[in-house]
């Protein structure tokens, strides 16, 4: 669903952890944050700043 709307499915995740497994939450938002900086800026933001700037 969401490559209809041109968002690549790499920039989704879902995890399901209890309140106790901090640690594992901080391991998967580290992890994240790397996958979506290798994969750039969102197709999104980029239609967003040239609307922005007119172009």
């Amino acid at each position: 669903m969401v490559s209809k709307v041109n968002i690549e499915p790499d920039r989704i995740e879902m995890f399901n952890l209890s309140a106790a497994m901090g640690s594992r939450w901080a391991e998967i938002c580290t992890e994240f944050t790397a996958k979506i900086k290798e994969l750039g800026p969102s197709p999104i933001w980029i239609a967003d700043q040239k609307k922005r700037s007119g172009k």
